[in-house]
């Protein structure tokens, strides 16, 4: 037998397999899903590369922001500095009042109505009022270094709780460890009042009478002026009645020879200017009286001071 020629076998190139195809083989199968052509191929029967990963460029983030205050925030913020400061200033203002305290120990002047005349009282049937009073009262400055400026001083009297007269007394000076007597009148003319306490004036010989002074006082230390600051002086427990009128005084008699005034004699305490340490006495009178005796009393009189809308 001859040989017999054949060509050279060529090898199968493998084929990827997608989706169940692999060497042309056809469907996967009775029943099974169809598998898709094969991909395409290069020349030479070559399998296409797979793609190239290619990574995505980085992004630069832009710098975080800082969060915004809200409004509320800032008005917290302020209400902390406004109590801060707050309470600085109380801690000085309390620093303040301790050393003026230990320096000066101040204390609030006193007073009392030391005597007092009803002069005239007089009820009309058809309740209205006509009376005078003549009062004396005596104010006392306790301190050493501190003075006190008043003003006018509004005075207003009271009997059987009806208004009987209102006067002013003008305003002064009151200096240091001195006592100031203050004689003044009050009187209402044709005032009006309530039935009832018409008839209780009537009916009553003795009444009991209070009264009230209120007056704007600011305090000196040496050139020192402070603001002043209303002041109420209030006088309760004690009576008065109707005074009864009195002679005319008899005249005095010519004296018979002009008797030499005594030289002033000087203290040593004043060789150097200085005053010697004794209360002062200090005596004015707002409108003349009509001479009459005074009957003393023991009125006891509180102080209060008004601060704005606080009274103590």
């Amino acid at each position: 037998m001859g040989d017999r020629a054949y060509g050279a076998a060529t090898k199968p190139v493998p084929v990827r397999a997608t989706n169940g195809v692999a060497n042309g083989g056809g469907g996967g199968g009775a029943g099974g899903p169809p598998r898709p052509a094969p991909p395409s191929m290069l020349p030479g029967g070559r399998v296409p590369p797979p793609p190239m990963y290619r990574p995505k460029p980085v992004q630069s983030r832009p710098p975080p922001r800082r969060p915004r205050r809200s409004a509320r925030g800032w008005c917290c913020v302020c209400c902390l500095w406004m109590t801060l400061v707050l309470v600085g200033l109380v801690f000085l203002g309390a620093i303040a009042a301790g050393v003026f305290y230990v320096v000066y120990h101040p204390r609030p002047p006193s007073f009392a109505v030391t005597s007092l005349r009803l002069a005239a009282l007089n009820v009309s049937d058809s309740d209205a009022l006509t009376s005078r009073i003549d009062f004396t009262v005596t104010a006392r400055n306790p301190n050493e270094k501190i003075a006190f400026a008043y003003g006018d001083i509004a005075a207003s009297f009271s009997a059987d709780g009806a208004d009987v007269g209102a006067g002013t007394v003008p305003g002064f000076l009151h200096p240091a460890g001195n006592t100031t007597v203050i004689r003044g009148a009050a009187s209402a003319a044709a005032a009006t009042i309530d039935p009832v306490q018409a008839a209780a004036l009537r009916s009553k010989k003795s009444h009991a009478m209070s009264a009230e002074m209120d007056a704007k006082v600011g305090f000196q230390i040496g050139g020192f002026k402070s603001k002043r600051i209303s002041v109420r002086v209030i006088c309760k427990g004690f009576s008065a009645g109707v005074a009864k009128p009195t002679p005319p005084p008899a005249p005095a008699p010519a004296p018979e020879a002009d008797a030499a005034a005594p030289a002033p004699v000087r203290s040593r305490g004043h060789g150097r200017g200085r005053s010697p340490r004794s209360v002062v006495r200090t005596s004015f009178s707002s409108s003349s009286g009509d001479g009459g005796k005074m009957t003393p009393t023991d009125a006891k009189c509180k102080v209060r001071i008004k601060i704005w809308i606080w009274s103590f």
